[in-house]
């Protein structure tokens, strides 16, 4: 499936928000308790300060998901989001993304980087594509690209 991106704005707030409600409420719920108005505030503070580091996934112009890097002051490339509706899960976007990032960093000899729910289904995609642990906290694993 062909994607493409455009630059996130303010006004991708309430589909962020749906998005991100979707796919990691239960994630939330499960450990901190999941509350609408908490849930708002926190992207908003989110949205201040990574706004310019989010792109929004479009595929035949309709917004389906997020996609969030940045570059760390070791100089990794850290993935900070990667979001896909739940129609648009299991279609091949997420993993074309993060081969075509995976190539781009190998030839500039960028370590990429991200870290991962520990109920995350998604932790077996990235382990496909080469990511092992190399560390973990109570929720989430930290993992990085070894190929």
């Amino acid at each position: 499936m062909e994607y493409s991106f455009k630059n996130c704005t303010l006004d991708d707030f309430e589909f962020l928000f749906e998005l991100k409600k979707e796919n990691f409420k239960w994630y939330v719920d499960k450990i901190w308790g999941w509350n609408d108005d908490d849930q708002k505030q926190r992207l908003k503070q989110d949205l201040e300060e990574h706004l310019a580091h989010k792109r929004i996934i479009l595929v035949d112009s309709k917004k389906v998901g997020v996609y969030a890097v940045h570059i760390t002051e070791n100089g990794d490339l850290f993935i900070n989001e990667i979001s896909i509706l739940k129609e648009y899960q299991h279609k091949g976007i997420g993993r074309k993304i993060l081969e075509e990032q995976l190539k781009e960093n190998r030839q500039k000899g960028i370590r990429t980087i991200l870290q991962v729910f520990k109920d995350n289904p998604a932790k077996t995609l990235y382990e496909e594509l080469g990511f092992k642990v190399y560390g973990e906290n109570e929720t989430h694993y930290q993992m990085e690209n070894v190929k």
